[in-house]
């Protein structure tokens, strides 16, 4: 035999020995006689219900081996159940007791936090959690093996079974649990038998735990997809996915008992992946609808904080108070108010013909789901091997529409977006050579530095040599930022370009005219000078801010900034500069930029480095906390006849 076919013939007896019954004893022994049960404990507190001799004929019988769950109202959590299973004839060596699947839902195998106790024949056999006088649940291990005392029972006899338990109020809201294997025989063999149930099972979780990760991974995707693109609704989908697997992991983790929980930590995690998991998914749905009334959205998720915080409050409290179950009914009232709302709000775009119809629909299964389970439904099934969740496949034909129509949206946005890079880029350039660096001019050292805080900007200059050895500099910003404030520099440097080397008040008035009602509500600030060869400066300004010369503020006339009305005259100022003083121009975002503590830099500190080369002014200006587009211009007289130095 090939190596690897032993090992999986093993394997596949192991797995199919408990439903084929390929090992005798793994079979489940049917009781002897009807499962009955009662509600509330012993009164005299001596397990005398314990007793084989007890006479329980007066108790209900448990209908097909199921018997329902005491509601906080009816009892004080407590229930005992008894049944009478046969001994083998042909057991031998030391015995033991298996109960699989103990006290679960009837739908999927799984723990809860409960306290109880086994009694065989009157004698305590096995506890798990701890009852009076201090009751703390513990969660059940699917499928337990309990050893008996030697004596205790014989091969061939029949066995008093007797489980004395208690509920947690919550528990009640799962209507009824069942045993499905209750057998005495052997240890060794029911331990096995234990072993290969429980691989059943979690080869039987495969699909769940598949659709789970399916899930998880197309939440990824969607962040990912989010962080490309920024769009909200990618984010929030993204958080409704990564919410929603996570509480798929906790539940068949609770169902296999695979990692252990302390059971208030548990109930606690759950009910916060639930919170989160419905606040992610109303944002998501007023994200992708464009829904803007925001009473239903606040309603939604106060509903959503009443039955999680009461499911939590339910899910821990071990006391037993006679009010337990108005919380119960406020908790399920809370809960159809927010499946009402998510239903309706995704259904709306159907009857409004709005574009995210087949989103709406496709979130829309999931909660009708959930509804339906709260009208019996049963949403779990076993297909041959597998569990199958039908709640969870509505999950993944939902989100696999939602993740279709969101990623072709965001390869669209995608592909935008880069086609505007190639062109903010192109424009970057264009205005990298519209504001180039000054050339040579005798006379004068200049220094300038243009520093857009995005790829395009709203600053410009422009410093250009005139007849007579003198100079023009015109410095400006351009109100808002980006692409469009790029086109009106552009519009503004073809303009200065065309203007006669006239007086810096006549270049003004010439440009008010021109963009006067065309900036749609913008404006220009800007300031001309104009600084013949002996140090004498004719200087115009238009709301900008007032060069500083050699470390001090000049007064200027400030006048409107350019395009708010075309009625304006400009004025000007005359002054002497000096050989070796400096004359620096400078945009506003030198004075505002604003550091991580929200603090501009505001006039004193540029005052104080306006004597500065413009490398210098503009880097500490970007180290305090660039936000604004940083222009400086910087002019120093030299002596005639002195080479340019730039």
């Amino acid at each position: 035999m090939f190596p690897h076919a032993r090992g999986l013939l093993i394997l596949f007896t192991i797995v199919l020995a408990p439903s084929a019954g390929f090992l005798g004893f793994a079979q489940p022994v049917q009781a002897a006689t009807p499962v009955r049960y009662h509600f509330g404990d012993d009164p005299d507190g001596k397990m005398g219900w314990a007793n084989p001799a007890f006479d329980d004929s007066e108790w209900p019988v448990a209908q097909n081996d199921h018997w329902p769950v005491p509601g906080p109202w009816a009892s004080d959590g407590f229930e005992w159940v008894r049944l009478r299973v046969p001994v083998p004839s042909y057991a031998s060596g030391p015995l033991a007791i298996r109960v699989a699947d103990d006290l679960i839902r009837p739908q999927l195998p799984g723990s809860l936090p409960i306290s109880y106790e086994i009694f065989v024949n009157g004698q305590p056999v096995a506890q798990r959690g701890s009852l009076q006088p201090h009751i703390e649940p513990a969660r059940s291990v699917p499928g337990s093996v309990f050893e008996l005392p030697p004596g205790l029972v014989q091969p061939g006899a029949t066995a008093v079974v007797s489980y004395r338990v208690w509920f947690q109020a919550s528990n009640s809201r799962f209507g009824s649990f069942r045993i499905t294997t209750i057998e005495i025989g052997e240890s060794g063999k029911l331990r096995l038998a234990k072993h290969a149930a429980r691989l059943e099972d979690v080869i039987a979780m495969g699909p769940i735990l598949a659709i789970n990760a399916l899930i998880a991974i197309l939440g990824i995707v969607l962040l990912v997809l989010w962080r490309w693109t920024g769009a909200r609704e990618l984010l929030f989908g993204g958080a409704v996915l990564l919410t929603y697997s996570p509480l798929g992991f906790v539940n068949i983790n609770d169902s296999l008992g695979i990692v252990a929980i302390p059971w208030r930590v548990d109930e606690i995690a759950a009910d916060f992946l639930t919170a989160a998991a419905i606040f992610a998914m109303v944002e998501f749905m007023w994200a992708i609808h464009g829904y803007r009334n925001r009473v239903l959205k606040r309603v939604a998720q106060a509903a959503t904080v009443g039955f999680n915080g009461l499911g939590m409050y339910l899910g821990v409290t071990v006391a037993p108070q006679a009010d337990l179950h108005w919380f119960s009914l406020a908790s399920a009232v809370c809960v159809q108010v927010v499946l009402a709302i998510v239903i309706g709000a995704n259904l709306w775009p159907l009857f409004t013909r709005r574009k995210s119809w087949m989103i709406g629909l496709a979130l829309a299964i999931t909660p009708i789901a959930v509804e339906l389970l709260h009208f019996g439904v049963n949403e779990i099934r076993r297909i041959g091997p597998f569990y199958v969740s039908f709640l969870d496949l509505g999950w993944v034909a939902g989100y696999l529409v939602v993740f279709a129509v969101l990623s072709r949206g965001a390869w669209h946005s995608w592909r935008v977006r880069d086609e505007l890079r190639v062109e903010f880029e192109t424009a970057r350039v264009i205005q990298q050579q519209l504001v180039a660096p000054p050339g040579d001019i005798p006379g004068f050292r200049i220094g300038s530095v243009y520093q857009p805080a995005r790829q395009v900007g709203g600053d410009f200059f422009r410093v250009t040599p005139e007849g007579g050895g003198g100079v023009l500099i015109v410095v400006g910003d351009v109100s808002g930022k980006g692409l469009g404030a790029a086109m009106t520099v552009s519009a503004v440097i073809g303009a200065l370009r065309s203007i006669p080397p006239v007086s810096p008040a006549w270049i003004l008035n010439a440009l008010n005219n021109g963009l006067a009602g065309q900036l749609q509500g913008g404006f220009v600030t800007c300031s001309v000078a104009r600084i013949k060869p002996d140090g004498g400066v004719t200087i115009a300004n238009a709301g900008h801010l007032s060069p500083y010369r050699s470390g001090a503020e000049i007064v200027v006339p400030s006048g409107l900034p350019l395009g708010i009305s075309a009625e304006i005259e400009y004025e000007e100022a005359h002054f002497e500069l000096s050989p070796a003083e400096t004359l620096t121009f400078l945009s506003d975002g030198v004075v505002e930029a604003r550091n991580a503590a929200g603090e501009l830099f505001g006039f004193e500190r540029t005052q104080a480095v306006s004597n500065r080369s413009a490398n210098a002014i503009a880097e500490a200006a970007r180290q305090f906390g660039q936000e604004d587009d940083i222009t400086v211009v910087t002019l120093t007289l030299e002596s005639v006849g002195a080479p340019a130095r730039v």
